[in-house]
Parts: structure tokens; sequence; C-alpha cells
């Protein structure tokens, strides 16, 4: 079961996110917006509803053991990035020193997903689509978030604005952009594999 401190935590961020304002204000000054963050995650889901179901068994059924791997990988780094968004949500909000490490938080986030975005451009391949255009804009906007969080600085602005102007709304707004951002990964590895989104440790 979902740890209760964690639990906590994101039913804390999404109550109070229902106060905010409006989208404007919870992203003011912002430089990793909403749609940096669930961009990727919405194209890449996007392009496995266009596939026909018989062409997800076929991949998921592949007697291929590289292929077995690559999936096993893109589950295993999208749970990784799930508790990497959780315990960042955690340190924001109790963490005193967390705009000192917010630059390593940034970096680390970015080479999950170079992993994640790896594996899924192998699966294209595989599935014969990696050059359709969905499917490079999917790996694109992937990429763009990638090379942001790499960067380090757009994310440490980000929590130092929030977290600087001591506005509530700001927090909770950028604690939320994660925390979809990390469900719509773990939605799509699921989807890959066969499964169900686990709330399960």
């Amino acid at each position: 079961m979902m740890q209760l401190h964690t639990l906590a935590t994101y039913l804390l961020f999404s109550l109070l996110s229902i106060v905010i304002a409006s989208p404007a204000q919870a992203q003011f000054n912002t430089a990793l917006t909403d749609k940096t963050y669930h961009q990727p995650w919405s194209l890449h889901n996007k392009v496995l509803s266009q596939l026909s179901e018989e062409q997800l068994n076929l991949l998921r059924q592949n007697s291929n053991s590289r292929i077995d791997r690559i999936l096993i990988y893109l589950d295993t780094d999208a749970k990784y990035f799930e508790n990497q968004v959780l315990e960042a949500i955690n340190h924001l909000f109790g963490l005193p020193g967390f705009t000192e490490i917010a630059g390593e938080v940034s970096f680390n986030w970015s080479e999950t997903l170079r992993r994640v975005n790896r594996n899924l451009g192998l699966i294209y391949e595989e599935l014969g689509i990696q050059d359709e255009t969905n499917v490079i804009e999917a790996q694109k906007a992937t990429q763009t978030l990638i090379n942001a969080l790499a960067r380090k600085h757009p994310f440490e602005k980000d929590v130092l604005n929030s977290l600087g102007r001591g506005v509530k709304q700001l927090v909770v707004s950028m604690a939320n952009r994660w925390w979809i951002s990390s469900e719509g990964l773990t939605k799509l590895a699921a989807k890959l594999n066969g499964t169900a989104p686990s709330t399960e440790e």
C-alpha cells in the first residue's frame, strides 16, 4: 500500500489545487509548464491508442528476449520515476533546504527519462512505426522535457519562484504538475505491458 505520508501529501496538494484561482496565476513565470511535463506522455499514449490490440499483444507476446527486457526496463523506470517524484514532493513540503538539491533532482529525473525515451524508441522500431509523424512528435516532446531537466536551471528557477514567493498555490500547482507527469508515464508503461497501473509499492 502507498505509504501514508506520501498519500497524505498527495491528498493535501490535490485538495489545495482546487482553490487555485486560475491556470495563468498558478503558472506565473513558470519555466517548465503543464505542457512541458504532460505533453510527452499524452502524445505517447495517443500513439498507443492508435494501435490495434492485436499489435500490442504481438509486442507483449514477442518471443524476442530483447523486447521482453525493454518492456521490463520501461516498467521499472516508470515506477522509479514515480518514486523520484513522490520523494521530491515530500521534500518540497517538508525539507527546508530543498532548493539546494533541486538541480540534482532535476538532473536525476532527466537521466531516468532519457532511458525511457530510448527504450520507447526501440519499441517503436519493433512495431515498425518509428518514422510516423505522431511518433516523431511524441519523442521530440519527451526530448524537450529531458533537455530542460538536464539543464537544471529551469527546474531550480521554478522551485525558487514557488517557494520564494511564499504563495501556497504556486507550490501546490508545481507539485501537481510533477505528479501528473509521473502518472502519465506510469499509465503508458502499464498499457505497453498489458497491466493496470498499481498504487501499491
